[in-house]
């Protein structure tokens, strides 16, 4: 049970951060570790890692999927060394059957997250995508392409903001073909955003913040049954150390350190628990409660919420970049 509701989290946790990096720091701050098999077979508990999450989020078992045929052999690169195993794209898969398990998300939930752990790849010129919103002035940063070469525009922020396609200047030697002052862009940009914004939409502020408060509720329960299952171990650890022989000190002193380890780990679970206060609540790409409450109280007035103090820079990129999100972002 534990384990299927730790599962269960990282898969919540992405649906509402779009971040394996996130959802990894999340866990983390909160002492919430990630069940895995160690090399007997057997279940123990681990810090969550980058590596560790992404497997869980990219696991087609998770969504209930038998899949065979996800890896290949490439030729090795130089002579005398070994092949290299390569992931395939999920549409070169060999064999997909679904609805084969007992599913935490259904198939096209599984499909948008691989989607958007790709994008979220800062590699902007080699694999095309916009990368995770990040701090930074600038808007248009990993979504904003040059319409006359076709190639992706980064951000200069070195003697003021601006944009600059310098694609074939870095790879062919040929002159930077445009660089352009970010300032006027992204007002220009803010207001097409802010006109496009019909006063409707406003209701998905107000369901993000109650998204937003499932989710901090789930991570207290989840930070809760990890104390249950870590005063389950202490007891048991308690209980074989009280039937051991005393006389036999070899046996006695091991279960005596187990027994003081699962102390430790209830104090931290303890102390893990205590510090969830409202004030720790996982902030998401979303407006805080007090922004949400202007934003449905004061429609017509966005231009105001917009340029409100409490919105991060990578919150406005979150917001500029939803409208592209199933496809390739607008050339700029």
């Amino acid at each position: 049970m534990a384990v299927q509701g730790r599962l269960g989290l990282v898969f919540q946790l992405f649906l509402q951060l779009r971040s394996v990096a996130k959802v990894m720091r999340a866990l983390n701050e909160r002492d919430l570790e990630l069940p895995r098999r160690d090399r007997y077979g057997d279940l123990c508990w681990t810090r969550a890692t980058l590596t560790a999450v992404a497997a869980i989020l990219k696991n087609p078992a998770y969504a209930g999927a038998f899949v065979y045929g996800r890896t290949r052999f490439q030729p090795a690169k130089r002579e005398g060394a070994l092949p290299q195993k390569a992931p395939r794209p999920m549409e070169d898969w060999r064999i997909v059957v679904k609805d084969r398990y007992p599913a935490y998300i259904d198939w096209p939930i599984y499909e948008k997250i691989r989607a958007a752990i790709r994008d979220n790849r800062a590699e902007y010129m080699r694999i095309k995508t916009r990368g995770a919103p990040r701090n930074g002035e600038l808007l248009l940063h990993g979504i904003a392409w040059f319409a006359r070469c076709g190639h992706k525009m980064y951000v200069r922020y070195k003697g003021g903001g601006e944009y600059v396609c310098n694609y074939l200047r870095t790879q062919e030697g040929q002159p930077t073909c445009q660089h352009i002052r970010a300032a006027h862009i992204d007002a220009a940009v803010g207001d097409a955003f802010l006109t496009a914004l019909a006063p409707a939409e406003l209701d998905a502020l107000s369901r993000s913040r109650r998204v937003q408060q499932q989710m901090n509720n789930a991570l207290r329960s989840s930070a809760e049954r990890e104390l249950e299952r870590k005063r389950y171990t202490a007891a048991l650890a308690e209980r074989q150390f009280n039937r051991a022989d005393p006389d036999n000190r070899l046996v006695a002193s091991e279960l005596e350190r187990r027994w003081e380890a699962a102390l430790n780990d209830v104090r931290a679970a303890e102390e893990a628990l205590a510090r969830q206060t409202p004030s720790k609540a996982i902030t998401q790409v979303a407006i805080s409660k007090e922004l949400n409450d202007k934003v449905i109280s004061l429609t017509g007035r966005l231009p105001q919420i917009w340029g409100d103090e409490t919105i991060s820079d990578a919150h406005r990129k979150a917001f500029v970049a939803m409208p592209h999100r199933k496809g390739r972002a607008r050339p700029w």
